[in-house]
């Protein structure tokens, strides 16, 4: 039985216009956190994140690659982390698969180092290699 308020994240990782990998995420005031979303009632953890994700950016979802699933801890709450890569030759920047109204940003992983510290994630990731 899933919990009430149970949630889950996602990133996505695409190349920005010097071929590095950059994270989809959110600014916080003291740093940055992964777009979540609460999982719906009769929908699995994916269905809710690829939902969230079509609302958030201009992405087609076919070109969206599960890369890795792990698990986060914030504040004692364990929250799958869907990370998603996007690859797709028609944009010419990853601020351009944003939408107009998002709160959302794009960083390179030195940036997002506290972020991953913050929200605990177990194991190794394999997505900080790529």
């Amino acid at each position: 039985m899933i919990k009430e308020n149970h949630y889950v994240a996602s990133t996505i990782l695409v190349k920005d216009e010097d071929g590095r990998y950059v994270f989809l995420v959110k600014e916080e005031k003291e740093g940055y956190s992964f777009p979540a979303s609460i999982v719906e009632p009769e929908k699995t953890g994916l269905a809710c994140v690829i939902k969230r994700l079509k609302e958030i950016v201009n992405i087609e979802i076919e070109n969206l690659e599960l890369n890795e699933l792990t698990n986060a801890i914030v504040a004692d709450d364990r929250i799958p982390l869907f990370v998603f890569t996007y690859e797709n030759e028609t944009f010419e920047s990853p601020k351009n698969l944003l939408k107009d109204d998002s709160d959302l940003s794009w960083v390179n992983s030195e940036n997002i180092i506290y972020t991953l510290e913050d929200w605990k994630i177990s194991g190794v990731p394999q997505f900080l290699f790529i």
